[in-house]
Parts: structure tokens; C-alpha cells; sequence
């Protein structure tokens, strides 16, 4: 069930969503292109702006005076390329915690654990186990729709935090959570129009649209559709399929007859098998613009395509900040077999964002935390670590947090209103080339 208030505030959200849009290069590696540009509130038809407020859960938490999170991470399942970045985050960020005196005076606990994307056998016994363990917030998942599949059994059954790095559905933010959900990960409002702005940009006037039937596909399908029709774009295929089915033949055919310029790929690991169907029809990017998403932009991809330079050409967005040499090699450090670096900060961020709040508290209880976390993440005195922000902490001051994801700013329904972009792009080996990567900010 939603809660009526928070739907009308998502319906205002997505009136007055307003997105500055400036590429810009990595200082190491990234080269800048591109002009800023800003699409107003007025443009996008109206001029109200996201709910700013704290959270105000109104059930009894407990509390043993130990923060301890539960990971709800994927080790395995579709998603299982996200795991070994997501576990990096986390193990740091307590890491991190700890060697600043740990949370109330105890060292914050984390207890890794598999969501098994797309398998609900796996992830509700490692949540299960987490609420017997006493945890008092879950990290997890990365899949929008394993989350939804437990958030009630974490936030409205047991007065626990659910907190993911990665989730970016946009059913999420009306939804009746009691306020104990929260997200480092934008809304795919934000990631739709950062994707209909690329493509516009790069001329494509026709586009077909692919996605997996899931919260997640359709709602990234539908605030990318939206805004690449009112830039004056014709959607010619938009079609919904299941993840799971044998083939997508038919998915295929549709795309190949009507001849678009441009596809959208919103899925998973089952990218790769459309991806190679359509090359094999010769609908490949070096013809046509294909564009991926944060759901399948990445190296893992590649080792599906053996012909060198398959993926020359596609491009893919990824809700994530520029990362610094010296963050990745703080994740590195804890996990030197890393390849991709996904939603590392956004993990790391979410645990000290988590301390943050529990210090404030004063307590690990999680309902008080929860009411401290949007805070933690805006106005106040700008800190950019755990050590840094809990001294300002203790002296009494307001602080806003801003990690290596970025600033946040979270609203009221405790997402955030500004995020960074990266879009992405393959090299002759068929794996991200870092060098052309560019970044993108957006914001409500």
C-alpha cells in the first residue's frame, strides 16, 4: 500500500525535476567534452521541488549500543558483477569507521550476505539471518526488485534500516516504508534524463526501447521515453520482456523491422544474448546508436562478445561520481582482484552515513538513527569523512556529509536530489575505456 502524501510528492518531484547536464573529464584519466547545459523546472513543465525534511519513523527500535549492518549484496545472481565493488565499500567504510573510534565508543559490525539477484530463495534467508543476528539496518540489495521483495519484512515487520546503494526505481520514493528506507543510489528519473539527453545529442530522431520486465526496466523505460519525446524523438519499438525466457527472437524481429536509429537496452546479464542476437543482423554500433544502463554497462558485459571491437561505439550511463585515483585505491586495497568499481562509493557512503546518524542519535537504535540520516547528508558544516564530520560531531555542530559519491542531499523520502553520471564507453577489447569516460551532473 502507498501512502497518498508521498505520492503526490513523487508527482511533484517528477513536475519539477530540473537537470544541469555538464561533461566533464576524470584529472587522471577522463578527457573533458562537451558544453553545460541546464534544462529548467519550467521546461520540464513545472516548478516544484523534492520534499526537504528529516524521516520520522513512528515504530520502537531496539538497541544493544552496537551498530551492526547486515549485507544484502550480490554475490551471486545477475547482478553478481556489482557484488565484489559493494562488499569493497562496505568492508572499507567500517573499516574506516572503526579506526576513527567506531560508533558510541564500539566498533560498527558488518556481516556480509548474499541477495542472489533474481533468486527470492536466497535473499529472504539472508535477511532472516540478519534479524536474528540483531542487525539493526540491511545494506542491500543492488536489484531494485530483490528489495522490494524484503523491504517490508526489514522496515514495517521489524523496525529495521533498509539501506541500498544501488537501487534506482522510482517506486521507491512514494513508497510506504515507514521512513526506514533510504538510497545513495538517484532515482532512474534522474538516469532517464541524462540517457534521453545523450541520445538526442547525438542526433538519433528514432529509437526502440528494450527493457526487462521489473520494476527497475520499466520504470527506467518510462522516464526515458518521456523525456526523449518531449525533445522531439519518435519511439518506434518499446517493448517490456521476461528476463528469464529462452529467447528474445521476437524482441529482436521488432527492433530489426523497424529500423531505428538508436536502441535502448535496459536489462541485465541477458543483455548480452539480445546484444548478440542484433549484431548477428548487422544492427551493431557502428551503424546504429546503442546505449546501456547502469543494469549492464560494464566489463563483465564485454567478455560475452569475442570479436574484437564488437562494442566500439555503445555507450552506457552509470549513476556514480568520479572516482579518485586515491578512493580507488583505498577499494583496491581491500579487494586488489577488483575489475569494476560500481556503486563502490555509493556503498562506502552508506555506512558512514549510517555512523554519521548513529552518533548523532546517541544511540544504535534504528528508527532514532533513521531520523538523522536525510540530516546527516545536507545543510550544515561540509566534511568529507568519517573522522572529519563525527569531531564536528562531538563539538556540537551541523554537518553535511559529502563522500566519495558525491553530495547527496537527500529529501525527505531519503534519496538524493543531485547525483553524478558517468557515461561509458567500450574499447577494441571489448572492456570500458576508461580514458573516454565522461561525467554528467544532474539534479532536482
Amino acid at each position: 500500500m502507498r501512502q497518498h502524501s508521498r505520492w503526490l510528492r513523487l508527482l511533484a518531484v517528477l513536475m519539477g525535476v530540473s537537470l544541469v547536464a555538464a561533461a566533464c573529464g576524470d584529472d587522471d584519466d577522463s578527457e573533458t567534452s562537451g558544453d553545460e547545459t541546464t534544462t529548467t523546472a519550467e521546461e520540464g513543465g513545472g516548478s516544484a521541488a523534492p520534499a526537504v525534511g528529516e524521516a520520522a519513523p513512528t515504530c520502537q527500535g531496539e538497541s544493544d549500543g552496537v551498530l551492526k549492518i547486515g549485507g544484502l549484496l550480490p554475490q551471486t545472481g545477475d547482478l553478481a558483477f556489482l557484488g565484489p565493488p559493494e562488499e569493497a565499500g562496505a568492508a572499507l567504510g567500517i573499516q574506516d569507521v572503526n579506526a576513527a573510534g567506531g560508533v558510541l565508543g564500539q566498533p560498527a559490525q558488518f556481516i556480509p550476505g548474499d541477495s542472489g539477484d533474481g533468486d527470492p530463495d536466497i535473499a529472504n534467508p539472508t535477511v532472516d539471518g540478519h534479524l536474528a543476528a540483531g542487525v539493526d539496518a540491511i545494506l542491500g540489495a543492488a536489484a531494485s526488485g530483490v528489495s522490494l521483495n524484503v523491504i517490508d519484512k526489514i522496515t514495517k515487520e521489524n523496525c529495521k534500516i533498509h539501506f541500498s546503494p544501488a537501487n534506482t526505481s522510482p517506486e521507491f520514493t512514494d513508497y510506504d516504508d515507514g521512513d526506514l528506507y533510504f538510497r545513495t543510489a538517484p532515482s532512474d528519473v534522474l538516469q532517464g534524463r541524462i540517457l534521453s539527453d545523450l541520445i538526442v545529442e547525438d542526433g538519433h530522431t528514432t529509437v526502440a526501447l528494450l527493457a526487462r520486465q521489473d520494476s527497475y526496466g520499466e520504470g527506467l523505460l518510462q522516464f526515458t521515453k518521456e523525456p526523449l519525446e518531449e525533445q522531439g524523438a519518435e519511439v518506434v519499438v518499446e517493448r517490456v520482456y521476461d528476463p528469464e525466457a529462452q529467447t528474445f527472437s521476437a524482441e529482436v524481429d521488432e527492433v530489426i523491422s523497424a529500423d531505428p536509429d538508436a536502441l535502448v537496452m535496459i536489462g541485465f546479464a541477458e543483455s548480452s544474448i539480445i546484444l548478440n542476437d542484433l549484431f548477428e543482423q548487422g544492427f551493431t554500433p557502428d551503424e546504429k546508436g546503442i546505449y546501456l544502463v547502469d543494469g549492464n554497462i560494464g566489463n563483465a558485459l564485454g567478455e560475452e562478445f569475442s570479436e574484437p571491437g564488437a562494442l566500439v561505439g555503445a555507450k552506457g550511463t552509470l549513476p556514480t561520481a568520479e572516482l579518485t585515483e586515491d578512493f580507488r585505491n583505498q577499494l583496491l586495497s581491500v579487494d586488489p582482484a577488483l575489475q569494476d568499481f560500481s556503486y563502490g562509493p555509493e556503498t562506502y557512503d552508506a555506512v558512514v552515513i549510517m555512523a554519521l546518524a548513529a552518533e548523532i542519535a546517541g544511540t544504535d537504535d534504528p528508527a532514532q538513527v533513521a531520523a538523522n540520516i536525510n540530516g546527516v547528508t545536507r545543510d550544515g558544516t561540509a566534511c568529507t569523512t568519517y573522522q572529519e564530520c563525527k569531531d564536528l560531531v562531538a563539538n556540537g555542530e551541523d554537518i553535511d556529509y559529502n563522500g566519495p559519491s558525491g553530495p547527496q542531499e537527500f529529501s525527505q523520502p531519503g534519496e538524493p536530489t543531485a547525483a553524478t553520471f558517468a557515461v561509458m564507453s567500450y574499447g577494441e577489447d571489448n572492456q570500458i575505456d576508461d580514458s573516454a569516460t565522461e561525467f554528467r551532473e544532474a539534479s532536482f
